[in-house]
């Protein structure tokens, strides 16, 4: 197996004339931010899967790509700068030989992947209902502004999801060597992994509709409530 953390390199070039990867892959790993998607090859398959992450500061989500190369006797990873998704299952991968095949190498990689979705989407529910306690409490425009930036993350991560999920739906189709029958449980898994951060989603927008839906109702009744201080205050004047 081989890991680049630079996709101009030139042993990227080198490994490709080796392997035989088209220039359309090669491409592919030196154009950044590519959806999650997989291509079958003669010799191999081409995988691109998507990494996600929430700043709680920002409230930004944000989706990072990992190229992957799939032979019958090898596996290559490509990505720019150092990455958890490869060095958190290298100690355990190098202990047990027995993990030491492509298409396990592959499975462990793309499972570390998803598997840190529940916890970004952790992190976006506490916000969701952080937000949800404050516009009861007491609306405001920075909380109406942090709904509108939830609501965008929720879209980036549902479509990523959504990709990561036709991926691993197709990857399901193949078969050995990348697919064997004995790992199909554990494939069958990672999908459903997937399927419930997709549902998760959904929850938390709905949720977020309704925050905003209070917002609004809030808002609109404080400014209802100051117009008839207003138009009382007016009536009274007006005649002294």
């Amino acid at each position: 197996g081989y890991h680049l953390e630079d996709p101009a390199s030139p042993s990227l070039d080198q490994l490709a004339q080796t392997f035989q990867f088209h220039e359309l892959e090669v491409e592919d790993c030196r154009h950044a931010r590519q959806r999650a998607k997989i291509e079958e090859y003669e010799n191999h398959i081409f995988v691109i899967g998507n990494t996600l992450h929430f700043m709680p500061e920002t409230l930004g989500v944000w989706f990072g790509e990992i190229d992957i190369f799939v032979g019958s006797d090898f596996i290559v990873t490509v990505h720019m700068g150092p990455t958890r998704s490869v060095h958190d299952i290298l100690p355990r991968i190098q202990a047990n030989p027995k993990l030491q095949r492509p298409d396990k190498v592959f499975y462990a990689l793309l499972d570390n992947i998803i598997d840190r979705y529940l916890p970004v989407l952790d992190a976006i529910g506490d916000r969701v209902d952080e937000l949800e306690d404050e516009v009861w409490a007491n609306p405001t425009p920075k909380s109406l502004t942090d709904i509108f930036a939830l609501k965008r993350g929720l879209i980036e991560f549902r479509r990523t999801v959504s990709q990561m999920r036709e991926m691993v739906n197709s990857f399901l189709r193949l078969r050995a060597p990348y697919n064997r029958a004995e790992m199909s449980a554990y494939w069958r898994d990672v999908y459903d992994h997937l399927v419930r951060a997709y549902e998760r989603i959904d929850v938390y927008r709905d949720l977020l509709t309704g925050v905003l839906d209070v917002h609004l109702t809030a808002t609109a009744n404080r400014t209802n409530s100051i117009m008839k201080a207003l138009t009382i205050f007016g009536t009274i004047s007006v005649p002294l």
